[in-house]
């Protein structure tokens, strides 16, 4: 049989079938890793905390570190980052976490809320998915619940439970000013007290891109008191970043650009004691001083917290909370991978602007995540030997 005619038709289709399958991967491959020059994107299969990195862009390990670790001095030029995975010597009185709540007599927990850290989704999973004698009441029409014990005390400070009565989004400094005579306010009497403080963290670079996006769709915190020492910050203190009602449509660029944004490193800011640094008056020491002292003051106040929980984990959260307080939640709580924050396309500069503006929250965040990660190693070690007893003891009854 001669088969010379036919070659060049199946050399043609060879060909076809060849520009198909390279047409057929650069669609599916610019679908999942869009290019983009110093661009990342979300990672589709492994969730929010997994990047791809795109053609031309830094060193994997770089990147890597910087959106999952902590880096103090961001240096472009190396494609090594040497990050201690754990760097801290926690003594067992940080990582013990054991409150058997008495709301029926003293215990009172206050929720201490930090813009765009996944708050108000964890605040209404007290009102409305927490396990108590007498749970919260709540209706679909109103905000807020009453949480009341009893004989009618409140047993939880929060958005949903009292509201803002402190202030909106009030900081740590606010709240130890304020709780105690707001609540003998609201149940008209002076009575004691054990306020067990709690808090919710998120990774610096989401929430930091959570609050411009919010505030890119017309959202503001203009009546935020900023209360320290009994007085309120001047305009001249902490002065807006915009004219006008709102900042809606703000880019990306001007945002960072604003030296008195107060996105900026919000998390040490709003957990620091801000007595220690003369409040919000910024001329009686340098910004490395205040931000040392600031830093220090939210780690020691986040040790002597009785619980905070951290976005990137939620079930880990739940079980630390359930944990520490022995309380339970009806429903898990659920892990958004996928939120604005993690849709927004960015160049490698402003990825290293963002990094470096808010280099103490990093810091902090990476402290905060090794004792999460400590606490709940401790409370699964106790849990184990308490069963472990219990198993045994019944043995001997047996």
């Amino acid at each position: 049989m001669n088969l010379i005619p036919n070659q060049p038709v199946k050399c043609r289709k060879l060909f076809f079938l060849t520009v198909c399958m390279v047409l057929f991967g650069v669609i599916v491959l610019g679908y999942f890793c869009p290019l983009g020059p110093s661009n990342f994107t979300p990672n589709r299969f492994f969730g929010a905390q997994t990047l791809i990195l795109q053609q031309h862009s830094p060193p994997v390990a770089l990147l890597h570190h910087i959106i999952n670790n902590t880096v103090s001095n961001v240096d472009v030029s190396s494609d090594i980052i040497h990050l201690p995975l754990d760097t801290y010597n926690f003594s067992t009185s940080d990582l013990q976490r054991d409150f058997q709540l008495d709301m029926e007599k003293e215990d009172v927990i206050v929720f201490l809320h930090i813009q765009k850290t996944g708050g108000s989704t964890f605040g209404r999973h007290l009102v409305r998915n927490l396990v108590v004698d007498r749970p919260c009441e709540c209706v679909h029409w109103r905000k807020r619940c009453n949480c009341l014990t009893q004989s009618h005390k409140n047993w939880l400070f929060s958005r949903f439970s009292t509201g803002w009565i402190c202030g909106l989004h009030a900081d740590w400094t606010e709240l130890t000013e304020c709780v105690e005579k707001a609540l003998d306010k609201v149940e008209g009497s002076k009575r004691k007290r054990k306020y067990k403080y709690i808090t919710f963290l998120r990774h610096p670079v989401h929430r930091y891109l959570s609050e411009w996006r919010h505030v890119f769709r017309g959202a503001t915190w203009k009546s935020t008191n900023y209360r320290c020492n009994g007085n309120d910050a001047t305009l001249e203190e902490v002065p807006f970043c915009y004219k006008g009602s709102n900042w809606r449509n703000v880019s990306l660029d001007s945002f960072l650009e604003c030296p008195s944004n107060m996105a900026v490193n919000r998390q040490v800011r709003m957990l620091a004691n801000l007595s220690k640094v003369n409040c919000y008056n910024r001329t009686e020491m340098s910004e490395k001083e205040r931000n040392d002292i600031m830093l220090e003051s939210a780690k020691e106040n986040l040790l002597n917290m009785a619980f905070f929980g951290m976005t990137e984990f939620q079930l880990q959260s739940q079980k630390l909370f359930e944990s520490t307080f022995h309380l339970n939640f009806h429903e898990d709580f659920e892990q958004y991978n996928y939120t604005r924050s993690n849709r927004v396309n960015l160049t490698w500069d402003q990825l290293v602007q963002i990094t470096t503006l808010n280099k103490i929250d990093m810091i902090f965040y990476d402290f905060a995540k090794n004792l999460f990660f400590r606490r709940l190693e401790y409370l699964d070690k106790m849990n184990s030997r308490k069963s472990k007893r219990n198993r045994t003891g019944n043995n001997k009854e047996g």
